[in-house]
Order: structure tokens, then sequence, then C-alpha cells
């Protein structure tokens, strides 16, 4: 997600990252089997409940079994795309789906071709393939921008906001000042993996 200012509007909270009344926005288009929308529609970040926990389950398990070398002067997303088998000129598809994640963001055509493109190298519209380019698009944009944050000293989280929708239906931005990786159950789980590979990219 590129990285949002979070502003003294009263929309703006921190304490809703816990509690389970606050869940995340809805998609645009929840049956969607292809392009952006397809992707959104089968991965962990956008789904609560049952689902998200058997959806984070399986990116857990694909971490845990994933043998990332950081390598210096390396792209994080290079080193995760060699790391799961994948070649590195897929890169360009990772920035352009990275670009037009979030549901709140727009989608080009060529976004579109990008996803159904990894999708395909990572195996077919399954749920281990959902979890294989769910790590790499959702690590794309927030380990590029601890990079940049290492690089200029900047104390600022990576992903400065998030959202959420409240029980009455209203969209909230989540400020992640005091949680740069998220807290509950939708936490980032390449906490552990993100600094290492930033770090080796400034080296």
């Amino acid at each position: 997600m590129p990285p949002t200012t979070p502003t003294a509007d009263p929309t703006v909270r921190s304490d809703v990252l816990e509690d389970p009344a606050f869940t995340v926005p809805p998609l645009p288009d929840p049956t969607a089997t292809s392009g952006v929308a397809g992707l959104r529609a089968a991965v962990v970040r956008f789904c609560d409940g049952p689902l998200h926990a058997a959806r984070r389950r399986s990116v857990e398990v694909l971490l845990e079994g994933l043998d990332v070398r950081a390598v210096a002067g390396q792209h994080p997303t290079a080193a995760v795309l060699h790391a799961l088998g994948l070649p590195v000129a897929l890169l360009a598809d990772v920035d352009l789906v990275a670009a037009a994640y979030q549901p709140h963001l727009p989608v080009s055509a060529a976004a579109d071709a990008a996803a159904d493109r990894l999708v395909a190298a990572c195996g077919g519209r399954s749920e281990q393939a959902a979890a294989r380019v769910c790590v790499l698009v959702q690590a794309h944009a927030a380990t590029s921008a601890l990079v940049e944050r290492l690089r200029t000293g900047s104390h600022e989280p990576p992903v400065p906001v998030t959202r959420r929708v409240g029980p009455d239906g209203t969209e909230v931005l989540v400020d992640l000042t005091d949680a740069p990786y998220g807290r509950g159950p939708h936490a980032c789980p390449g906490r552990d993996l993100a600094p290492r590979l930033a770090t080796a990219a400034l080296r």
C-alpha cells in the first residue's frame, strides 16, 4: 500500500486493531475470480473470522518453510521470488499488483494482467497460490517503504495507516505509529523477515 500519512481527521484511530467489531473493509467484488479483484477475494488480507484464520495459517506455513536469503544490494522482493523458485523478472508484475492491491485504489488493465500472470506462475488458482502471491505483493510495498525509511533514518512505520469498518458501517483509518506491524488477527506474519531483507538491500 502506498504510504499514507495520518491526518487530524476524527476518523483516524489507533485503538481498534484488536477489536473484533472492527473488520476489514468489504471488497468491491468479492466473487471475482480473475485479475486484481480475484486476487483480493482469495487472499488472507481482505477477510475476517474463520476464513481469515485458515488463510493466515497457509501463509504462516509458507513462511515457515521459505528459505529467504537476503543478499546485499538486492531488492527484497527479488529475494522472496528466488526463495519461491520464481523468476526475478516477475518483480515488475509484483510492482503493478502492489500498486492496485488495496480495495480503495484504482486497478488498471495492466495490473489485472499482472495479477493473472502471478497467480499462474504460483500454480494456478488455489489456496497455496493465493498465499504465495499474497506474500509477494504484501511484502513488496511495505518492505520497499521500510528500505526507504532505513535509508533516510525515518522512524515512521513503513505503512502509516490501515483501514477498518466499525459496527455502524463507518470506515476509519487506523494509525499504525505504535503498531508498525499491526496487532491482533491481522498482524503482519512476516515481521521477522521484513527488517532482515530491508537491511540487506541497503548494504
